[in-house]
């Protein structure tokens, strides 16, 4: 460290100074890592139930659809399958949090009414319009959780990244400036003292 840092009072205070600023910008990373694991916790929230419910939904679909298999065939599956076919539009507006860039998804995707798929329901049977009503519950819920877990995704690496930045200041940066700061004051008063004794020597002298 000796050999590193001129023990000067103009080294002290950048060092004071620095000291400020990097304790300055340890306490907004806390403020912004406090902010995220909040927005983390009231988000996982609501993305559990979801997540749940969306299992749920693919079972029954999975279900459904085996049952229709075996007692309609695959034929019937198929062609209602082609026929029930739509796009899915969904509208994505980015969301920014503490510097974070999150996907807001928004769709209009939703159960349609028997009236509106395209097949008629004295075509088919109550097993495959049961089917295309629990796989559209299924692909609606996936809408709806996908974008979350992406979302808890970006918060997690931010956590973890702004964590690292902390520690970084607090336990690696913080210590060292101190720990220079503490050099520099040691020299600058053994130089001090030094200065005094010679002085009284001097004015021993004459």
């Amino acid at each position: 460290m000796a050999e590193q840092i001129s023990p000067t009072r103009t080294e002290l205070l950048q060092r004071r100074g620095q000291i400020r600023l990097a304790a300055q910008g340890a306490k907004l990373l806390r403020g912004k890592r406090e902010a995220l694991v909040r927005e983390f916790l009231e988000e996982i929230k609501s993305f559990r139930s979801d997540r749940e419910q969306m299992m749920r939904n693919l079972q029954q679909a999975s279900q459904s659809l085996m049952h229709a298999l075996a007692l309609d065939g695959p034929e019937a599956v198929r062609s209602v399958g082609l026929a029930t076919m739509r796009a899915v539009e969904i509208e994505i507006e980015e969301q920014n949090i503490w510097g974070t860039r999150v996907a807001e998804v928004r769709s209009g995707y939703g159960l349609r009414d028997p009236d509106q798929r395209e097949y008629a329901l004295t075509t088919v049977s109550a097993r495959i319009d049961e089917t295309v009503n629990e796989f559209e519950k299924a692909v609606e819920s996936i809408i709806r959780v996908a974008p979350r877990f992406h979302k808890l995704g970006r918060l997690a690496e931010e956590i973890r990244k702004t964590s690292r930045r902390v520690n970084a200041l607090e336990q690696r940066l913080l210590p060292e400036l101190q720990e220079q700061v503490s050099y520099i004051r040691t020299v600058l008063d053994q130089r001090e003292r030094e200065d005094i004794f010679r002085l009284k020597r001097i004015k021993q002298k004459r």
